[in-house]
């Protein structure tokens, strides 16, 4: 059984202590800070006690009680969520408590009108037995690359990446990008993360656009938010003579330079200068990607660019919803 968070769910939160030490579900911008995979017992005894923050937190229970608490979120439409925070008791079987609350939770969605649910967790986690056990299918894989710092060197002037060729997406790019991302992705991954333009533009996981907070900072930061912690991010594409050759997200924020990239596989390209066009505006800062596992010219780029590789994840997804044979290819609730 799961339901959202209640006040009289105060002792269990703060007396969890997750098995593996922290989250088993992770985000793009989870999955490259450490500190963020860690259980903050204050964050959830404040959603337990304020209903806007209560409906996107959730406690599972089983035979012997609490299973688990979990976290959902928006990605970049209505239609679809991604699991962001996933602890389970010390006591809990991830395949089998997992699986139960995994499927729980996306019966829900299903009947909240979501279409698909994402899900990230490390490789080898036995969450990602759980996952299958309740529908998921593994959409890809993914190793996060990271760049230590920017080696040209803060005394170096960096260009901003119109200047390197760059340009802001406009709305009348969408359709383009949005053939690009076909030209790119496997066949696999589009039917889980949208073969009509809505369905991915819903699906891109969302880059954060506000310092992550200090522990300490964290009650000040439920209660408002200054415009300091405003970072700068965007989203820029790559023009060539037929159409869009690259495709870039990026997010400074905790500074650090954290994007993701699309190339066009038949473009004739150089990689080298694409990835330091997306570092180009960063000022020094570290920088980092995580790349799935297709996008092997990508992953060869960063690897000369001096990235590093490191923790490995597989994501997830489960549809909620199955394709109906009527115009635009809307979204109709399964058996429904």
């Amino acid at each position: 059984m799961i339901r959202h968070l209640r006040p009289s769910d105060l002792t269990r939160v703060l007396f969890l202590r997750p098995a593996e030490g922290g989250t088993q579900a992770f985000t793009l911008d989870s999955a490259t800070h450490p500190s963020a995979r860690e259980y903050r017992a204050n964050r959830y005894i404040a959603r337990t006690l304020a209903w806007r923050a209560r409906r996107d937190g959730w406690i599972a229970f089983g035979r012997s009680g609490v299973t688990g608490i979990v976290r959902v979120r928006r990605r970049n439409g209505p239609t679809v969520w991604e699991i962001s925070e996933l602890f389970l008791s010390p006591d809990a079987q991830p395949e089998i408590d997992g699986a139960e609350l995994l499927g729980d939770l996306t019966d829900i969605a299903a009947s909240s009108g979501i279409h698909r649910v994402f899900l990230r967790v490390p490789d080898g986690s036995p969450m990602a037995t759980a996952a299958r056990r309740a529908g998921f299918i593994l959409q890809t894989c993914e190793t996060l690359y990271r760049r230590p710092e920017d080696l040209r060197g803060a005394e170096q002037t960096a260009h901003y990446p119109g200047e390197s060729g760059w340009r802001t997406v406009q709305d009348e790019d969408l359709q383009r990008i949005f053939r690009l991302y076909g030209n790119s992705t496997p066949l696999s991954v589009r039917e889980s993360a949208g073969m009509t333009l809505p369905e991915w533009r819903d699906s891109l996981e969302p880059l954060p656009r506000t310092r992550r907070q200090s522990m300490i900072s964290d009650r000040r930061a439920a209660l408002s938010r200054n415009k300091s912690d405003r970072v700068n991010f965007g989203e820029m594409v790559l023009d060539g003579e037929n159409g869009p050759t690259a495709w870039m997200r990026y997010s400074d924020a905790s500074n650090e330079r954290l994007f993701t990239l699309m190339v066009e596989p038949e473009a004739q390209v150089d990689l080298d200068e694409v990835v330091q066009g997306v570092l180009a505006g960063g000022f020094g800062m570290p920088a980092a990607m995580l790349v799935p596992l297709y996008a092997t010219r990508i992953a060869s780029a960063l690897q000369a660019a001096e990235f590093v590789p490191g923790h490995d994840y597989e994501l997830f997804a489960r549809q909620t919803a199955e394709r109906a044979k009527i115009p635009h290819n809307a979204m109709a609730a399964a058996g429904g």
